[in-house]
């Protein structure tokens, strides 16, 4: 995995950078082969936003999030991430199942 952190209007954190590599490991258990993470986090007037970039073998993948901390920025991009990964392994999932019952069927 390469995961790459950025940090816009302020300054870089070791905590953050740290609970960024911590969590970004959940996507290993999804890919085989290699990924690459792109994090922006930034400091807007009223909240904290976390954007983050999963690109891979024929997939690409983006997420947002801004709340009060960062900590809940980067575990709610975190979620909607898992949420979309999940939603196309299940398309192609479901495509694969509805390829193989019309070839019984017309066999």
């Amino acid at each position: 995995m390469d995961l790459q952190i950025s940090f816009r209007n302020m300054h870089s954190s070791d905590f953050i950078q740290g609970f960024i590599q911590e969590k970004s490991q959940t996507f290993n258990k999804y890919f085989d082969g290699k990924i690459t993470l792109k994090w922006i986090i930034s400091a807007e007037k009223l909240g904290k936003v976390a954007h983050c970039h999963l690109i891979g073998n024929h997939m690409d993948y983006f997420a947002e999030a801004d709340t009060s901390d960062f900590r809940g920025s980067i575990e709610e991009v975190i979620h909607k991430l898992e949420r979309q990964i999940r939603k196309h392994k299940e398309i192609l999932k479901d495509h694969l199942h509805k390829n193989r019952s019309s070839q019984r069927i017309s066999a």
